[in-house]
């Protein structure tokens, strides 16, 4: 089943640079963010190293956290995934 958020070019490799503030990247296009919520192993690895090394995570991470009140390696909660 296909998330039924934005899309991003390139799988979600293409970054909206110019749009630090877009949670919904890190909701439905980031590469590594949308893996590791599933449970793929190195990219579990990758989000725990930029977690670490940037105090919480890329832009778009803090914005979803802003957005949502979710850090970028936990799943939205039922009620919010819905809208």
């Amino acid at each position: 089943m296909k998330a039924t958020g934005r899309v991003y070019g390139w799988g979600g490799w293409k970054m909206p640079i110019l749009h630090l503030n877009d949670p919904e990247y890190c909701e439905y296009g980031c590469p590594i963010c949308t893996r590791a919520r599933k449970g793929v192993a190195w990219a579990v690895a990758v989000q725990k190293a930029e977690l670490a090394l940037t105090f919480g995570g890329c832009p778009w991470g803090r914005a979803r956290r802003r957005k949502f009140g979710v850090t970028p390696d936990k799943a939205l909660p039922v009620a919010m995934s819905t809208h």
